[in-house]
């Protein structure tokens, strides 16, 4: 029996880490937990950088996701994960939007359109209009997003739900709650075993 894959998880500051905990775990990794100041851990294989609150502004990009994109490690960003991977590329803050919900409130449902031929659509096996809980008061319009990423799953308000990095790179960030298999739709929890997959050294 192999051990499983390490991947370094970089939580929002003041939100608990257990659910993404639990979430690599699902993907059959295991999670290891670091702050934003840290740089990143040593014989992970990857990074989950996530939280269910917005990025603010004023917020600096952690020393680990910028040390990730640079030595080609599969990220995957999870809400403010997804902000933050935007902000490291060269994107702009999210700004406040309505009818997604709120991380305080129960997720509500929500119709997404999933783009054909995107890294998302192919790892969740899927392309068109999907419906995925949603529990997010910023986002990001196609404004925000850096260039170079590709916007490849949208809301019908014109949010942008996912991003990607074209090519070779798995950097993905996903505005939906990911790392609650149990309420996204079957074959979602793809991303999440696909970026333990990518870990494994």
């Amino acid at each position: 029996m192999s051990n499983p894959a390490l991947v370094a998880l970089l939580v929002r500051p003041g939100e608990n880490p257990q659910p993404f905990i639990d979430a690599i775990r699902h993907g059959e990794g295991e999670a290891v937990v670091f702050s934003e100041t840290e740089d990143l851990p040593e014989n992970v294989g990857g990074l989950l950088v996530a939280g269910e609150g917005a990025y603010e502004a004023h917020e600096t990009v952690a020393p680990a996701l910028a040390q990730a994109i640079k030595g080609s490690f599969p990220v995957l960003g999870i809400g403010w994960g997804m902000h933050a991977l935007n902000i490291a590329l060269g994107g702009q803050p999210p700004v406040k939007v309505e009818g997604h919900g709120h991380p305080d409130d129960e997720p509500t449902k929500h119709p997404l359109f999933m783009a054909p031929g995107g890294k998302v659509g192919y790892t969740i096996a899927g392309s068109g209009w999907v419906t995925v809980p949603s529990a997010h008061s910023h986002g990001l319009l196609p404004a925000q997003v850096a260039d170079g990423l590709l916007s490849s799953v949208y809301a019908e308000d014109q949010v942008v739900e996912a991003i990607e990095m074209p090519g070779r790179e798995w950097l993905i960030g996903v505005q939906w709650p990911a790392h609650m298999p149990d309420r996204t739709p079957k074959g979602f929890d793809s991303l999440l075993l696909a970026l333990v997959e990518r870990s494994e050294q």
